[in-house]
């Protein structure tokens, strides 16, 4: 079970949503199960999505409209992913793909404009909050916000050089694993909602390929 939760947090960083999360696709899934539920109670255009080819076993065995089914739930899955997202997700991974466009884009101004204070009350704000888990995943060795220079230099596997830039990938970081048991289920929503979408679209380009196959057999023989 360890092994799964951790190969499952691995794998649902913030930044590693953060593609899914942020695509305009994902983003108009939202308005999909309502469209889906007004179909499910519309019966006058079941007749139209009921697909000919599922008069044939297994389908036959199963809801003929199950793909709406698996439509209405994929999109469902997904938007609830994009709203959790949407809302848990901490602004530096939202805005920075990687905590080097962070360091890039933030590190010259906020040096100019002396608010370096800033960047060390805010790692000491996030390490006085990382969780046990959190704590455990956190792979970098931790700097010092109360120190000078945030301990670059002094203390032990934190070199002397860019102190504010390193500490603000530490803050990138550490933003990146927050709540990784929200974001497991983000993540499981999103593979969940996208299998379901996925496999209407798929067994129906199968069937209407095996019978297009047909025709073209038998016309030429």
């Amino acid at each position: 079970m360890d092994v799964v939760c951790s190969w499952l947090e691995a794998r649902s960083r913030w930044s590693m949503l953060r593609e899914l999360g942020q695509s305009n696709l994902v983003k108009a899934s939202v308005l999909m199960p309502v469209f889906g539920y007004l179909l499910l109670l519309n019966e006058n255009v079941h007749a139209y999505l009921t697909i000919q080819f599922d008069t044939n076993w297994p389908f036959n065995l199963v809801p003929s409209m199950w793909r709406i089914w698996m439509l209405f739930y994929g999109s469902f899955f997904v938007a609830m992913a994009s709203i959790l997202f949407s809302w848990q997700c901490p602004v530096e991974i939202k805005q920075y793909a990687t905590p080097y466009s962070l360091v890039d884009s933030e590190r010259s101004h906020i040096t100019a404009q002396g608010q370096t204070g800033q960047i060390a009350q805010k790692i000491k704000v996030l390490y006085g909050r990382l969780s046990r888990w959190e704590y455990k995943i956190f792979g970098l060795p931790r700097l010092d916000p109360d120190h000078p220079n945030l301990g670059a230099g002094t203390l032990p596997d934190v070199p002397a050089g860019d102190q504010w830039g390193l500490g603000l990938i530490h803050i990138w970081t550490v933003n990146n694993l927050k709540h990784p048991k929200l974001r497991i289920c983000v993540h499981l929503l999103f593979w969940c909602g996208m299998v379901l979408l996925a496999f209407p679209a798929a067994i129906t380009f199968m069937q209407v390929t095996m019978v297009l196959g047909n025709k073209l057999l038998v016309r030429f023989l």
